[in-house]
Order: structure tokens, then C-alpha cells, then sequence
């Protein structure tokens, strides 16, 4: 019995063991808990090995004389072990507090970090939206000014072919001319080979027929000469107007190529500043 009495209070805490523990800290006694209950399980099975190791019936009356002995070794030395282990249980709960501050200071500094870079972000999506939409102001800028270019170019082309008309109905004026002096030496031709009277008369006829041939063409090409130079007020009209819009539209795209280039190169010195 008394052997059985030993082992159990060298397998538990004694008293004066007790007395000598250090006491823990307030702060320290959640972490103590917590390892507590995971050595729990381990000390629960202890015991049992301990009921289950039972001397031989035929040896116990020979070993009772020496168990006590050695039940007392093993207790000083569970005794000089135990405290051991309290400090180095003490020194691992120290290290562990001092370990979960640290984490907690690498927390909050994180979650500052992320909290910049999420605002950063946000600045970031901010200037990207006002850049698409300068992009599509540039973009339906870009569309008018080609639209503006076709215009241009189909005025130009009216206005080449006005001029082709000009340069035909000038030529027919050309040819008009040409056609009445070559009927005028024709006459003087005549005018010397025929009498006074027959020349009076042929001179008269051809003046009379020359007068109203030539003043109907001559009134038909005024006509035409009037319709061409209105068609041709018109369109330089045209043209000036056009070209005044195609300059116009040349301006704004240079200073929205201008502005979006700014605005590139402040967006892509951004992120170098904050890097």
C-alpha cells in the first residue's frame, strides 16, 4: 500500500512542489489554459498505464524492501524536473506573447498597407474612367473630322469639275471668236470682189445675221457665264466653310491629342511615385 501511495504522488504535483511554481501573470493565463487542455488527454492516460503494471504475485513479498527507495528516487528526480519544466513552459508562454504582439503590429500594418492600396486603387479606376471617356471624345472627334475630310474632298471635286466646265465653256467662247473673225475676212474677202450695192447688201444681211446670231449666243453663254459664276459663288462659299470647319477640327484634335498625351504621361508617373 505504501508503495502504490508513493508512485501516485510522484506522478502527481506535491504541495511543497506546488509552493515553489512561480506564480503566473494574469495575461498569462488564458495561454496556460489552452495548454493545459491539450496536456490534459496525455495526463489522463497516465494513470492507467500506471494501474495496469502490477508486480508478479510470487516476487512481491522479496522487492516490498526496496520498492520505497526507489519510489523516492523517482520523486526527486520528478521533483528537480518539474520546475524545469515550469520554466521552460513560462519561457515558451513569454515568447509566444511576445511572438503574438508581434504578429498583431505586422497585422495592423498590413491592413494599413492594403487600406492604401485600395484608396490608391480607387484613384487609380478614377483617372483610368476620365481617360476612356477623353478617348471617346477623341474618338467621335476623330469620326466628325473624317466625315469633315470626305466633305472636303467631294467639295473639291465639284469644284475641279466646275472648273472643267469652265475651261469647256471658255474654249467654246474660244472657238466662237475664232469662227467670227475668220466670217468677218471672209466678208472683207467678199466686200473686194463684189459691187458696192451687192456688198452693202450682203454686209447688211450678214451684219443683221451676225448681230442676231451672235446676240442670241452671246446672250445664251451671258446666261450660262451668270449660272456659272453663282454655281462658282456658291461653292466657294462652300469650301471656305468647310475649310474653316476642317481648321477648326484640326485645332480641337491637337489639343485633345495634346490633352490625352498630358494626361498619359501624368497617369503613367502615378504609379512610379507611389512605387
Amino acid at each position: 500500500m505504501k508503495v502504490k501511495a508513493q508512485v501516485m504522488t510522484a506522478d502527481g504535483f506535491d504541495r511543497s512542489v506546488a509552493g515553489k511554481m512561480p506564480k503566473m501573470k494574469k495575461w498569462e493565463e488564458p495561454l496556460l489554459q489552452e495548454q493545459e487542455e491539450e496536456f490534459q488527454p496525455l495526463e489522463e492516460d497516465h494513470p492507467e498505464v500506471i494501474q495496469e503494471i502490477r508486480p508478479p504475485e510470487k516476487t512481491v513479498e522479496k522487492t516490498v524492501i526496496f520498492e520505497p527507495i526507489r519510489a523516492t528516487t523517482e520523486s526527486m528526480q520528478e521533483d528537480l524536473d518539474v520546475p524545469r519544466l515550469i520554466e521552460d513552459l513560462h519561457t515558451q508562454l513569454l515568447v509566444s506573447s511576445r511572438t503574438k504582439k508581434a504578429l498583431e503590429m505586422d497585422l495592423t500594418s498590413y491592413q494599413k498597407t492594403i487600406h492604401q492600396f485600395a484608396r490608391d486603387n480607387k484613384e487609380l479606376r478614377s483617372q483610368l474612367e476620365a481617360e476612356r471617356k477623353e478617348l471617346q471624345r477623341f474618338k467621335e472627334a476623330h469620326a466628325e473630322s473624317i466625315y469633315l475630310k470626305e466633305e472636303n474632298e467631294e467639295a473639291l471635286q465639284k469644284i475641279h469639275e466646275f472648273q472643267q466646265d469652265w475651261r469647256s465653256l471658255k474654249e467654246n467662247l474660244t472657238k466662237t471668236g475664232r469662227e467670227r473673225d475668220e466670217a468677218l475676212s471672209r466678208v472683207r474677202e467678199l466686200e473686194s470682189q463684189m459691187d458696192q450695192n451687192e456688198l452693202v447688201k450682203i454686209r447688211g444681211k450678214m451684219k443683221e445675221r451676225e448681230a442676231s446670231h451672235f446676240h442670241e449666243e452671246n446672250r445664251d453663254l451671258q446666261s450660262r457665264l451668270e449660272e456659272a459664276l453663282a454655281k462658282n459663288g456658291e461653292m466657294e462659299r462652300k469650301y471656305e466653310a468647310l475649310k474653316r470647319s476642317f481648321s477648326e477640327v484640326k485645332e480641337s484634335l491637337t489639343l485633345l491629342r495634346d490633352s490625352y498625351k498630358k494626361n498619359y504621361y501624368n497617369l503613367s508617373e502615378t504609379p512610379d511615385e507611389s512605387r
